[in-house]
């Protein structure tokens, strides 16, 4: 099995019932996970990491509280780090946000990586998250990671896998 690129991840079956006429996949209903929820989920649990979110602040709610996490000693993955993008940030750009959000984090709670997560909004005004996080890693000694799964990509399983391309190395946007 080779490695696949983003174009074809977004072409997999959700599920293996294509080839029977008569059943079907389940079809997402409204208020369901998105991509940017599964690739939170599955980093999450990178406990001495800081998860900083760059997207409205509605995309932070996820229950930080209720995601099981084993640490030794870190409660950093608590925290819900964002950039609170409003309206204003659409209209103007939030990368500046984002360059000061990933110099805080830095310096008030040294982790030990800084994962960077685009949300729609970003995705859809073409923010430059990569270009973002590849200066800040210049910048600092800590390694600030992109997480390209904007909720409109699809469901939260193509979130749990673009969180493993990432995971493993290997840059999955291609848009």
């Amino acid at each position: 099995m080779g490695f696949a690129n983003t174009a074809e991840i977004l072409k997999e079956p959700a599920c293996n019932l294509n080839h029977q006429p008569d059943r079907a996949c389940e079809r997402p209903r409204g208020g369901e996970s998105c991509a940017f929820d599964g690739a939170f989920i599955v980093l999450n649990p990178i406990t001495d990491a800081a998860h900083l979110i760059h997207g409205p602040i509605a995309c932070c709610g996820n229950s930080y509280e209720g995601r099981g996490s084993l640490s030794s000693g870190s409660r950093l993955y608590r925290y819900g780090f964002t950039t609170d993008m409003t309206e204003m940030d659409i209209v103007y750009g939030s990368e500046g946000k984002l360059k000061e959000g990933i110099e805080y984090i830095v310096k008030r709670y040294e982790p030990s990586a800084i994962f960077v997560y685009s949300t729609c909004i970003p995705g859809i005004t073409g923010e430059d998250v990569e270009a973002v996080c590849k200066e800040a890693k210049k910048r600092t000694i800590v390694p600030v990671i992109p997480v390209i799964a904007p909720g409109f990509l699809g469901h939260k399983n193509l979130g749990n896998r673009l969180a493993g391309e990432v995971l493993l190395g290997r840059s999955c946007w291609i848009m």
